[in-house]
Parts: structure tokens; sequence; C-alpha cells
């Protein structure tokens, strides 16, 4: 009745617009100052609180306990099949002199074998077979690093002939690991105290942290090969050997909260 009502007044193109203007009156009332929901700002968000981040650095120092060795046997022969006989002789011998001197079987690991032909060139450039070459490449991992020396200069009295290492390592790198995570996150803090002290506020509680990246090297002694050779007695001499230290790095960003 009350929409017909304007009609017979206004006319029955002018429903429409009056109907609009009800209708704004609606929403009018409802964004009114008395209503909080509308009068709030709905694309504001919560101001997170003032922080700062930083990123601690910390290394700590090991002494490696274990070493890894590569001992090798290079053969000649004038056919592959003499070349590998030779080298399977030699490197048996080799394999079973380190166990005397207390090596395990699982602590050693056949790495390369090979058998490639020698070929020379002659003054006018024309290739010449002079024979083939088998190489075998025995890994070994040695749990003591004072008898490094002492199986380097075995394994060249049994017969190998290309030995390299040692490269020292870490059995186990949990320890230092979580030691030096535990320094780099003392380091944040530290970062963190000092720039909050020099701008007059506190540092709260801890708000985010995580790990940036653990380096845990392995280190060779250097690029060389140990090429000792035998007395006329047959004997080499222990070759001298220092493991040294390993550094284990850890860096991690935490973001504190700032007390004003």
């Amino acid at each position: 009745m009350f929409k017909s009502a304007i009609a017979r007044v206004i006319g029955p193109a002018s429903v429409v617009v009056a109907v609009a203007v009800l209708s704004l009156s609606v929403v009018g009332c409802s964004g009114s100052p008395r209503n909080p929901v509308l009068a709030s700002d709905s694309t504001s968000a919560v101001s997170s609180p003032d922080s700062i981040t930083v990123v601690g650095d910390a290394t700590v120092k090991s002494a490696p306990d274990e070493a890894v060795l590569t001992l090798s046997v290079e053969s000649d022969g004038s056919d592959p099949a003499t070349a590998m006989n030779r080298n399977s002789s030699s490197v048996s011998e080799v394999i079973e002199r380190i166990k005397r001197e207390g090596v395990k079987d699982e602590d050693i690991e056949t790495a390369n074998v090979a058998v490639y032909p020698i070929r020379t060139y002659t003054e006018t450039g024309q290739e010449k077979l002079t024979g083939y070459r088998a190489t075998n490449s025995v890994v070994v991992t040695v749990s003591d690093p004072k008898q490094v020396g002492k199986l380097l200069s075995a394994a060249i009295e049994a017969g190998a002939n290309n030995v390299s290492g040692p490269v020292w390592q870490l059995s186990d790198n949990t320890k230092a690991v979580a030691e030096a995570l535990k320094k780099a996150a003392q380091n944040a803090r530290k970062k963190a105290e000092a720039l909050a002290d020099s701008l007059g506020v506190g540092l709260g509680d801890v708000i985010m942290m995580s790990e940036n990246s653990v380096q845990v090297p392995v280190y060779p002694v250097d690029s060389n090969s140990y090429s000792g050779k035998a007395d006329a007695a047959g004997i080499v001499a222990e070759t001298p050997v220092s493991a040294g230290t390993l550094t284990v790095a850890a860096t991690v960003t935490v973001t504190f909260a700032l007390r004003r």
C-alpha cells in the first residue's frame, strides 16, 4: 500500500527514485557514529610490535677423529690381461698389508678400476700403441689419526704407487654443530642488545629464529700425492702427518621484540 500510494502521488516513473532515496536513508542510518561496526575501517590491520632482526655467526674448532686415504696401484703390461693380473696381485698385497696394520674390512672400499691403452707418438706424428695400464684405487677410512702416517708408508711398501690424502673429517659432527649454532644465537643477541642500547630501547622476547647455514668442511693435507720409496731393505720411513683442527661455522637469523 505504501508503494502504490507513492505511485498515485508522484507517478509511476518516480517510484524508482523514491525507493532509491529510502535506500540511501537506511544506509545512512546504519553508518552513523552510533554503529561501531560500520564506523571502523575493515581494511586496517593490527600493527606489529617494534622489532629488530640480526644475523649471528660463530665458529667452533674441533680436532678431526677420522681420515680418508686413497691408495692406488698402477700396473703396465703388453696386453690388458697382463696389466690387470699384475695390478690385481699388487692391490691384494696392499689390502692385506693395511689389514695387518689394523684397518677393518668395512673401512676399505674400492673406488675405481680401469684398464686403458698406453699410446705414444713418433716424430712424424704417428700414433703407436706401446702397452696397457691397469689402475685400482682403494679408499680407506682411518679411525685413529695417529695411524695415518704409518698406514701411508705401509701401503707404499706393499706396492701402492699413487697415494693421496689424508682428508680429515669428523666421524660425528653433531656436538660441534650444536655448539656452533648455540654460539651463533648468542652472537645474534649481543648484536641486537648493542643496537637497541644505542637507540635507547630495550630488548624483548624472541619473535622468530632460523638457521641460515652450517658448514662442516673436510680438509686434505694438500693436493699432492705421496710418492715415498722404499730403501735398499724395502722399508719406507713413516710419513709425518699432522691432523690440525677443523672449523665448523654456523649463522642464524633472529628477530627480537623491542621495548620502549
